[in-house]
């Protein structure tokens, strides 16, 4: 089973709007990286939270 993408969790949860997925994903599509590293960088989410949801993502993973 395919893991959920982390910036569908973050948005389905409301920690982000979907202009800042777009942009995350654009800067992703341009030069590399991770989207989570890349939302914590622009400001959208903090560390805490991209923690907190990878672990969520990851559980998702393990119970599919």
């Amino acid at each position: 089973m395919d893991k959920p993408l982390l910036g569908k969790i973050l948005l389905d949860h409301k920690e982000i709007t979907e202009d800042q997925l777009n942009k995350a994903v654009e800067y992703q599509q341009k030069e590399g990286g991770l989207i989570g590293i890349i939302l914590v960088s622009q400001g959208a989410i903090s560390e805490q939270t991209l923690v907190k949801y990878l672990a969520i993502q990851a559980e998702k993973v393990t119970s599919t």
